[in-house]
């Protein structure tokens, strides 16, 4: 008498279990539909830039820099600091 008690609460809490799953994707669908009705229809696109030595000489004149500078701070990094300079472009 007392399985057929302990059989029908588990029945119960698995359908309670998928109802709680069946309700998050219905909520998780719901927002996606609300995100994509949101957003305007006429974006302009984003501009395209070329990877170019110009674009990135910000970023290379850093990272030169820093090689330098720990070159400065440890001498016995001297020939493997002048390597890697070796290996940047010249612009």
């Amino acid at each position: 008498m007392g399985r057929k008690i302990i059989e029908g609460s588990q029945k119960r809490s698995g359908r309670a279990g998928r109802r709680l799953i069946g309700a998050a994707l219905a909520g998780a669908a719901m927002a996606g539909a609300l995100a994509l009705a949101a957003a305007p229809a006429e974006a302009a696109p984003l501009p395209t830039i070329e990877p170019t030595v110009e674009n990135a000489a910000p970023t290379l004149d850093n990272i030169k820099l820093g090689i330098d500078r720990a070159m400065a701070t440890n001498p016995e990094l001297g020939p493997a600091g002048k390597l890697a300079l070796s290996l940047f472009p010249k612009y």
